[in-house]
Order: C-alpha cells, then sequence, then structure tokens
C-alpha cells in the first residue's frame, strides 16, 4: 500500500474477557463526546473465512481526520490471533498473508471454533498436531525461553522507571528484551532493527507497571514461554481417548493414549528441565540484595511449574476414573486391556525416570 493511500496512522488493541465486554467498550466509545467511530468491521458476529474474531473500530477525534484502529477481542480468540503468528514463526506458514500451509491454516480454523469441535474435527486436529509435531515443537520452544525470560525480567524488574520494551523475537533463539527510559530512544531502535531487517518480528510497547504475567499474555507470540493452547491440546486428546473407549473401538483408543502419553512425557520432561535449571541458578553466588529478589522470584517460578505438573496430574486422576467406568470389566477382554494400558504406562512411567536422571546429571 502506499503511504499517502493509508487511512489509519496507528492502531491499538483492546483485550477484554469476553464478547459482551467487547461491546460494553464499543458503547463508552459511541458515548464519548469527542469520538467518532467512523467505521467498523465485526469480525465476532462474521468471523473471517480462517477463523479470526475481533471488533475492528476506526476512530477519530470529533474535529480530526486522523484515524486510529482499534481492535477489541476477548482472551480465547486474543489467544488464538497468536497462536498463527506462533505458527507462522515457528513452521514458516505464512498463515496471515498468504495461507500457504493449508494443514495449518485448516489446523487454526478448528481451533477458532473450540466449543463446537465435533469428534471427527478433534480426530482432525490430532493428525496434524501428530504430522507436525506440533505440542512438541512449541512446548520445547517455550521450555527454552522459560529460564532465560525469567532471568530477563529479573533484571528489569531492578530498573527504575524503564517502561518502554523492545522485544525481538527469532525462531531459534530465545527472545530478547530491551529496556528504555525514554520513549525517543526506544523509537530510534526500533526503527534501526526494522532498516536492518525488514522482517524483523519486533514490538515496542508501554507498560506502566511492568508485570511479567501480563506481557505474557498479551505478547505470548513474542515472548513465546506459554500458551493456553497447551491446556486445550491435552483436552481434545483426552475428548478422543474417552469417546473411543465408550465406543469399544479399542484400537483407536490405544493410538489415542500412546500420542497422548507422547505428549504428556515431553511436557513432564521439559518441566523437569526448567526445575533443575531454576535450582542451579538459585545456588549461584550473589549479594544477599540480589539473592532476597531471587529468592522471591524463584517461589513464583516454583509456583508456575508445580501449578502445571498439578493439572496434569488432575487429568491423569480424572482419565483414570474413566478408564474404570468405560473398560472391559471381565473376561478375557478386560485381562488384555487392562494389560495393553499397564505395560503403555509403565513404558512412559520408565522413560520418564530416565529423563530426570539424565537431565539431573547434566
Amino acid at each position: 500500500m502506499q503511504f499517502s493511500r493509508m487511512w489509519d496512522i496507528g492502531g491499538c488493541r483492546c483485550i477484554v474477557s469476553t464478547n459482551e465486554e467487547v461491546y460494553e467498550l464499543k458503547a463508552l466509545i459511541e458515548k464519548n463526546p469527542f469520538l467518532t467511530i467512523r467505521k467498523e468491521y465485526d469480525y465476532i458476529k462474521s468471523p473471517q473465512p480462517e477463523g479470526y474474531k475481533s471488533l475492528h473500530l476506526f476512530i477519530s477525534l470529533i474535529d480530526d481526520n486522523k484515524v486510529i484502529e482499534l481492535q477489541i477481542r476477548n482472551k480465547e480468540d486474543h489467544n488464538w490471533a497468536t497462536l498463527v503468528e506462533i505458527t507462522d514463526l515457528l513452521f514458516d506458514a505464512k498463515l496471515k498473508e498468504f495461507g500457504k500451509n493449508k494443514d495449518l491454516l485448516r489446523f487454526h480454523f478448528l481451533l477458532s471454533k473450540r466449543f463446537d469441535l465435533t469428534i471427527d474435527e478433534k480426530k482432525e486436529i490430532s493428525k496434524i498436531i501428530k504430522k507436525y509435531k506440533y505440542f512438541e515443537k512449541l512446548s520445547d520452544v517455550f521450555t527454552r525461553n522459560y529460564i532465560q525470560i525469567r532471568k530477563q525480567w529479573l533484571e528489569i524488574e531492578s530498573k527504575h522507571n524503564h517502561n518502554y520494551f523492545l522485544i525481538e523475537t527469532k525462531k531459534d533463539e530465545v527472545p530478547k528484551i530491551t529496556t528504555y527510559k525514554k520513549f525517543e530512544e526506544a523509537e530510534d531502535n526500533y526503527f534501526r532493527i526494522y532498516k536492518n531487517n525488514q522482517t524483523a518480528n519486533v514490538v515496542l510497547t508501554h507498560l506502566p507497571k511492568p508485570n511479567y504475567e501480563q506481557i505474557s499474555i498479551a505478547y505470548s507470540n513474542y515472548i513465546l514461554t506459554f500458551h493456553s493452547f497447551l491446556d486445550d491440546c491435552y483436552e481434545i486428546f483426552e475428548n478422543l481417548i474417552e469417546k473411543a473407549l465408550i465406543d469399544k473401538r479399542y484400537y483407536l483408543f490405544f493410538k489415542n493414549f500412546t500420542l497422548y502419553n507422547d505428549i504428556v512425557y515431553n511436557h513432564i520432561k521439559n518441566l523437569v528441565s526448567e526445575a533443575i535449571e531454576l535450582k542451579q541458578i538459585s545456588n549461584r553466588k550473589v549479594n544477599k540484595s540480589v539473592k532476597y529478589k531471587l529468592k522471591q522470584k524463584e517461589q513464583d517460578w516454583v509456583k508456575d511449574i508445580n501449578n502445571q505438573v498439578r493439572k496434569r496430574q488432575d487429568k491423569q486422576k480424572r482419565l483414570q476414573v474413566s478408564f474404570r467406568q468405560n473398560m472391559p470389566k471381565s473376561g478375557i477382554g478386560g485381562f488384555i486391556f487392562k494389560t495393553i494400558v499397564r505395560n503403555i504406562s509403565k513404558k512412559y512411567n520408565k522413560k520418564l525416570q530416565k529423563a530426570i536422571f539424565e537431565t539431573s546429571i547434566n
């Protein structure tokens, strides 16, 4: 687009909890005597073909022609949009521009339905996850970044009046967060990065009160340490396992159960790596002031890791209840079923114990 034809000179985004709050915010803007909505696109009521949902408002002051685009969307739809960008970065899928990878385009369309997925659509999702090792790729990248980003954040919180954040993300490197006191300096560096590389994945943002949890949700596609899709993925596989068991489709059950255990194993192994690296950080020699701050942050990190482990344990317990309710109860079929399930579980527990041992040695 030619610069002279560009209508909106800037843009911003508001992330709210629900669609009701999206339209409440729109109503507040409409009541504001100084603002006017020049145009709107409602992709919540009419989602785009690939599944994108958001309300886009083009706003200006009453007596000014300069237009700002405001995107308002709920947290779930924001998470979906950031996952598309993560997929583009990690798999070079070019979904936003060209829909280059049809599998992953379909994958994200199905994820946009979230609460309305049929069993057949969940099967489609599981096939794509398996084909691209999607869960493993995300989990590996998040684990690689988690402790390093937390360490960066510890240094950031020790700086006073640094409220401007430049976040650079590359496919095969830990994201880099640089902070600034002055907007002008941050802006200069932002444009310098683009001059050197016009495809750079970089964002400049302002936080009045720096908060790790806030920034990791709002910019999960730049921070790359966690995404809610990991929990959604578990839920999809658990549903497929239970459905196959209820329908007595045991081959399909064992196929999904094995893939599910692969995912759990990979995730827990990465959590163990995070915990061990965290322990190594806590053992380093630093002065008392830094040690005290580090100890506080460690508690946050440990809590985060424990919460993830607890989620997995709770899900496993729920799945075991379903097994007891729906598996063959007696006869040779029941014996064979229990034996196979027990052997699969033993295999993954053994792998996990080995991974924990090897990680602790390294």
